[in-house]
């Protein structure tokens, strides 16, 4: 089994989930993020993967209604080589439900039919805190530079997904796959289910699976007409959003356990934008109402959403070489800060060629780097004004 380990207004939590009006206001409540260390133990019993170093980081969202949460999973022993191992999945949402998009891999990232989870991951980390919470994953797989950006808005009950590509190779195939267990785990219990997918467009039952056009067909509900809420048993659907100006065409096949979304993109595709969400105590009839009503807002404000963590957004270079050059004039400056000019001229001085790049956005590799490291130079400028007070300048 298992284990369980800007303000849309589609995004906002409700009693139950019924949309109500409001308007989140500049004060209003924060949003947080936080990444573990990784966890690496011993697999024990998983045929020739017995004994290997298996690794997991979980992320924790804190932001609305319901305390999302991510975990990026994979066999990492030296016996692979260069390249991991996924067993069921790489990027899992164990919260809020054990059931809905599932905790041991819920998405797949294709290109040219190669999966990226074989490729090392290079970070997860929190790309903003407080006003939104952002949280980066980030791989440099052969064919291009892939990252995957999940965003929390304060007060919502979604959770908003931007996968970026820069690519490296000609890129042929564009696929992402999106798994889920709708409201209960059917086959592990020993039970029978009746699995469903509603779109705007279609209505996609058990084993019978259907390729639908991306046009028309912006949103998914997942649930099942036995394990509904309202019938006291499961925990509750849950739902995908995604752009249809930016996917061909989707696949959904809802088999008697899991259900497997296929989302087909033009191979020029750089930008992908997806959404996410459970559920857990909602009847299937609420959630439906919801997404039937909302469907044309929703789209709208998916494609408007500003995924640009604060510290890209803000970031001053020509502010920050101009505070290191007045520091470094003034001996007294200098000893002041001591090694902490130091340490962000340094940072300036390797940061720059990846961070100038004639006034277009950043590269994922050169924003990956520029969150790894933005305490090098985040308060520079009040710093280098205290050393100057204190030296009397």
């Amino acid at each position: 089994m298992p284990a369980i380990p800007a303000s849309p207004r589609w995004l906002l939590p409700l009693s139950c989930c019924l949309l109500v009006p409001g308007v989140l206001q500049a004060e209003g409540p924060s949003a947080g993020v936080t990444v573990s260390a990784p966890w690496d133990r011993a697999l024990p019993g998983h045929g020739e993967h017995d004994g290997h170093v298996y690794r997991t980081t979980t992320a924790q969202f804190g932001f609305g209604k319901q305390p999302y949460g991510i975990t990026y999973q994979a066999c990492v022993d030296a016996a692979h080589g260069e390249q991991v191992v996924p067993l069921e999945g790489y990027i899992g949402m164990p919260q809020p439900c054990s059931t809905n998009w599932y905790h041991g891999g819920f998405l797949f990232i294709r290109l040219n039919g190669q999966d990226i989870g074989n490729t090392p991951l290079s970070s997860m980390a929190v790309a903003e805190s407080g006003s939104r919470a952002i949280l980066d994953l980030v791989w440099h797989h052969p064919l291009a530079t892939v990252r995957v950006r999940f965003m929390g808005l304060p007060g919502h009950d979604g959770l908003l997904c931007e996968i970026a590509l820069d690519a490296k190779e000609q890129l042929t195939s564009i696929e992402v796959q999106a798994r889920c267990y709708p409201s209960y785990f059917t086959a592990w219990n020993h039970r029978d289910g009746a699995r469903r997918v509603q779109t705007p467009g279609a209505l996609i039952e058990q084993d019978k699976p259907a390729t639908l056009p991306a046009e028309g067909n912006g949103w998914a509900v997942y649930y099942d007409e036995v394990f509904d809420v309202a019938n006291g048993e499961g925990d509750g659907p849950c739902a995908l959003a995604l752009l249809p100006q930016e996917a061909l065409e989707l696949e959904f096949r809802p088999a008697n356990y899991p259900v497997d979304t296929r989302i087909v993109y033009p191979p020029d595709r750089r930008r992908l934008r997806l959404a996410f969400w459970e559920f857990p105590g909602c009847e299937n009839a609420e959630v439906l109402e919801r997404f039937t009503q909302e469907g044309t807002a929703l789209q709208a404000e998916l494609e408007s959403a500003d995924f640009t963590p604060a510290a890209v957004r803000g970031l001053d270079l020509a502010g920050l070489q101009a505070d290191v050059e007045r520091a470094t004039q003034s001996e007294a400056v200098r000893t002041h800060l001591g090694e902490r000019l130091t340490e962000v001229q340094a940072w300036l001085q390797e940061s720059l060629p990846t961070l100038q790049q004639g006034g277009t956005a950043l590269s994922i590799e050169a924003e990956e780097k520029l969150l790894a490291s933005v305490g090098k130079y985040h308060g520079f400028m009040w710093e280098v004004k205290l050393a100057e007070l204190l030296a009397g300048l």
